[in-house]
């Protein structure tokens, strides 16, 4: 069965999420948040992510992906 990939934009545009939609029985996740500026990209577990995705979208900030997602 195949899964669809959607993209969406976070903090006014500065961060590009990356996942695949859930399909049949499989849940959505999240596979990568992309620092749309610099093109740096932040890999991990889904819930690492998805931990990363609701704090940057709690807060507005100007620190770099690499420091958030340490």
């Amino acid at each position: 069965m195949a899964q669809l990939m959607v993209s969406w934009f976070i903090c006014d545009g500065r961060f590009r999420v990356h996942a695949i939609n859930p399909v049949g029985r499989r849940r959505g996740r999240i596979i990568e948040i992309e620092d749309v500026d610099s093109g740096e990209r932040v890999h991990g577990t889904a819930g690492r992510l998805e931990r990363l995705v609701n704090s940057l979208r709690d807060s507005s900030t100007s620190m770099p992906l690499a420091r958030l997602a340490r």
